[in-house]
Parts: C-alpha cells; structure tokens; sequence
C-alpha cells in the first residue's frame, strides 16, 4: 500500500472541488466509481449526494477569505496488484486512519475507489478548511505518518508487503513524470551523468561551473540552496543536492568558499556537448518502437499545423461572407426610395439580425475548434499500452511482467485485439471487474486472476479465457494446488491444456 498527496496544479481552477470530484467519480468520460464514502457531512454520504456534498463543502471553503492558495486535500491510497479486493468496512477504516494521519479527521472529505487499473486505488478530497474553526491546515510532514500507516495496515490486513528503503531523492514532480510519461525525468538524468562527476578533483566554483558547461546546464541559487538549471529549457531544473549528500549548497561551499554565480545561459549553451534529451525508462530495446513514436509525434505536430491552417482559412471565409452579407442588405436599404423614418427601423433591424447572426457564428466556430480530430499519440507510455492493446509484441515485451496469480496462456502466435472496450490499462492490459470481489486482467496473451484464488474466481477464470482465447493450445500457470483445480474447471468446460507450469 501506498498513500501519495498529490500536488495542486498551478492552475487554482483544478484543484477546486468542484473539478476534483466530477473526475474522481466520472473520469475518462465514463463511471469510475466502484466505492464511495462521505466523511463528517451528516445526511450527504450517498453517491448520489455527491453534488450536493461538493456544494457544501465549497461554501464552508468560501468562508475562509484570508486563504489564497488551494483549500483542497487530494489524496490516493494505491493497493498492490496482489492485494485482495478490501470490504466495504476494511475501506473505510483506512481512509479514516489515513486522513487521521494528515491531521484532517474533524474536516470534510470524498472518498471513491477506482477499480480499472491493474492495481486498485482510492482518491480522497479533503476540505483542508476546518468546519467550525474555518482555518486551514496544510499537512506538510504528514508523508512519515503515511509511510507508518501503510505498514501497519498491510500487517492488520494481509496485503503485500511495499519495501520502503529509502532510494535516490526524487522530487514530486520528477516521480509523476516518469509514472504517467514513462520517460526518464531531468532529475534522474542529472544523476546518472553530473552526479558522478569527482568533485575531489575540482578545485574552485569556476571550474565546477566550466565542468557543468559539458551538460549544458547551469548551477544557480535557488532559495536557500542551489538547483541544476538548464541552460535552453526553464522548466527543466532539480535541486543540486538530488545529485548526492556532496552537491548539497552547505558541502560546496565548505569545500569551494562562498558561492561565485557562473555564466549566462547564452554561454553555456554555445558549449554543451551532452544536453538532457528525453529517453524511454529501463534498458535501451533497438526495436524501433522509440524511433516510430517520434515518427507519430512529427507527424501529429504537422497534421495539427496543416489543420490549424485550413481551420483559419475557414473561419476568416466565414467571416468575410457574414460581413459581405450584411454589407449587401445594408447597401440595399440606402437604395430604397423610402422615408428616412422608414430606413432607420430597418437600419436598427438589420444591426438586431446582425448580431443574432454573430452569436451563431461564434458558435458554429466554436464547435469547428472542439471537433478537431487529434492525431496525438500521447505520452510514450500510453503509445506502449496502445500498441500492447493491439497485439504489437515488441510493445507487450516491454510492458509486460511475470504473472503471480493463476494464469491461462494462449499458445496462439497471432496477433490479437484485447476484446474487452475497456480502455487499456498503463500496460496494455485490460482488467475485467466482475461481481464479488472478482478481477481479471486480460493481455494480448493470457488471462490472469488478481487476489485470492477462490473457486467462483477460477471459475470466472476459465470462462473468461474460454469466451477470449479458445479451447485449444491454452498452459496454466500458478501453485500447484491452484492449477490441479483448475486443470479440472478447465477440462469440465472443454479446455484443452499442453502445458503446466508451476510458480
């Protein structure tokens, strides 16, 4: 188990409650909710009460003016792919205690569970504005209270045992981008090249800075200590002290004396030689996928040229033909033998219509902007999962990792389309939530049985792989006590089994 704070976006909108929760209940376009719960909001703790909730929630937020920052506590408590599907009661145990740990248990909170993905997770939004008081609490420290939980809940429960030894220093951001990106972070990059650099044998603050040149970034203050900046990308930056206990600002200046800024980022990037360039995670795979993402990546950046292009022509003609329209009718009134009287009811008139017709060309215009078709592949992991979704077997190679539960494999060389219309998981997967705690995930190959291996869910097991695998050519994987029941599930609804292996 694991609990994460999200951070709030720089965009205030976003981390409002009236955006988070929509999200968390109807995210991706469709229902996601497969649990909900309403903490300290007597009367509201139905799923159908959940707008109401968001309205009262954010008029006690309104009522604290002095804030101006975000009012909203977003919090996801992620399950091991392992773990057993939790009770309702087990549920709600451990979002109190995890809100508890943040400090937040008298203030108002959602919380829903979200089953589509591979492992399990719960969001929580808090209302950090205590109800009575209408202060604010920020839990800054509470990630050690987090970290205590989660292992004494995966004692309580019997989940998965998470290894929590501390690993390099990776900041929130970095951590997110090679999650959702799936690409190596600037943070990471740092530490892999300049982070190895022997300072022993640097002699001064120039030097270090001359020997950063070769990186193309730069070493810059940065509040009350010193951050890796590049020297042609702003936003690419990380603390100095992630690179190692040796980069911090108080060891460098022990060593070198007081800090000497260096050059300008002009210079640096005149000379860099090995600038940061965005690479898949893990080890390099010369299977041409990275190279075919780039190739989509150009080619989705000049479709959107081309049509940003035809869709200025368009408006610009539309444009041009209402006030060609107008001109005319108004040209045409100037030319009638009337009263003037008569000609300034028909003058205001036209400049009525004429602004009814505005309005419905700003909306037609509008609606051309939004059904633009978008040829964007997506981040480099969301390609992955798109092309393991379809059978692409260099993309399942990378994405796919050794089975632990009960697994039925396919023997079938052909590429396959997943059959369910899920969307694919992260991994090219998709997880089947069936009724009684029951979830399958289905890949390209093989059909497997997340949590306990009980009966009914070898059962859903086998007709699952029967509906999408076929009855021939199919090997059962797992314990030797879960594969001698299934290997008879399986021969009583016609499977026939080649192979046995055993986990």
């Amino acid at each position: 188990m694991i609990i994460t704070p999200k951070q709030p976006r720089n965009d205030k909108t976003r981390s409002r409650l009236s955006t988070l929760v929509p999200y968390m209940l109807r995210g991706q376009g469709k229902e996601r909710c497969t649990w909900y719960m309403a903490g300290n909001l007597p009367g509201l703790d139905r799923r159908d009460d959940a707008g109401l909730a968001v309205d009262v929630m954010e008029l006690l937020q309104e009522g604290n003016q002095r804030s101006k920052g975000s009012k909203t506590y977003h919090l996801v408590i992620s399950f091991h792919p392992e773990d057993r599907r939790l009770m309702p009661a087990e549920l709600e145990e451990v979002v109190r205690r995890a809100v508890r740990a943040a400090g937040l248990e008298e203030h108002q909170y959602i919380a829903v569970r979200h089953s589509e993905q591979e492992h399990e997770h719960l969001h929580v939004a808090v209302n950090k504005i205590h109800p009575q008081t209408l202060r604010i609490h920020h839990p800054y420290k509470a990630i050690y209270g987090y970290q205590a939980l989660c292992s004494a809940l995966e004692e309580e429960l019997g989940l998965h045992l998470v290894d929590r030894t501390r690993g390099p220093s990776r900041s929130h951001k970095a951590r997110d981008f090679e999650a959702h990106q799936g690409l190596e972070s600037f943070s990471r990059w740092a530490s892999r090249t300049i982070g190895v650099t022997e300072l022993d044998r640097i002699e001064s603050w120039p030097a270090l800075h001359e020997e950063l040149k070769r990186f193309g970034v730069r070493l810059v203050p940065r509040g009350n200590g010193l951050a890796i900046l590049d020297a042609t990308r702003a936003n690419l930056t990380c603390k100095a002290s992630s690179l190692g206990r040796q980069w911090s600002k108080q060891r460098l200046c022990e060593r070198y004396g007081e800090f000497v800024p260096g050059p300008s980022a002009v210079e640096v990037a005149r000379e860099q030689l090995n600038a940061y360039v965005k690479q898949p995670l893990g080890r390099a795979l010369d299977d041409g996928l990275w190279h075919e993402y780039q190739g989509a990546l150009a080619s989705a950046r000049i479709h959107r040229s081309d049509l940003r292009e035809a869709l200025t022509r368009r408006v610009d003609a539309a444009r041009a033909a209402h006030r060609r329209r107008f001109k005319r009718k108004h040209h045409a009134i100037a030319a009638m033998p009337i009263p003037g009287r008569d000609k300034r009811r028909l003058y205001k008139s036209l400049s009525c219509d004429r602004r009814t017709a505005e309005r419905r060309l700003r909306a037609t215009i509008k609606q051309w902007r939004t059904l633009r078709p978008d040829t964007h592949p997506g981040s480099w992991k969301e390609f992955l999962a798109a092309r393991a979704g379809r059978g692409d077997q260099r993309a399942i190679g990378r994405l796919s990792r050794p089975s632990r539960g009960p697994t039925i494999k396919s023997g079938d060389k052909r590429l396959r389309f997943l059959s369910s219309r899920g969307l694919p998981t992260s991994r090219g997967s998709v997880v089947h939530n069936l009724g009684g705690g029951i979830r399958l995930r289905e890949s390209a190959r093989s059909i497997e049985l997340l949590g306990d291996a009980r009966d009914d869910g070898l059962e859903q097991l086998v007709r699952v792989a029967k509906q999408t695998l076929g009855t021939k050519g199919l090997t059962l994987l797992g314990p030797r006590d879960v594969q001698e029941r299934l290997s008879k599930m399986a021969a009583e609804q016609g499977l026939e089994i080649g192979e046995e292996r055993q986990r």
